[in-house]
């Protein structure tokens, strides 16, 4: 669903917000069960993309959503 939607939203809990990508990854190995360095298929979805050939035509969401809004909750 990630890469079809045009326009995504995400409502993400404030307390699963980490403050480095190597913790996010050792919070994804230890939510699912497995050990650090287990072999894992994932995606971080940064927002959306923009590209620009070139003749400069600019074009959003080349890889991806062409809109990302994520809600925090409490």
């Amino acid at each position: 669903m990630l890469f079809i939607a045009q326009h995504l939203v995400l409502v993400v809990s404030r307390a699963q917000i980490v403050m480095h990508m190597h913790d996010a990854y050792r919070r994804v190995n230890q939510s699912n069960g497995h050990q650090l360095g287990a072999s894992r298929i994932g995606v971080f979805v940064s927002g959306p993309s923009k590209t620009a050939d070139i003749e400069q035509s600019l074009v959003l969401g080349v890889h991806g959503c062409r809109t990302l809004e994520v809600f925090l909750t409490p």
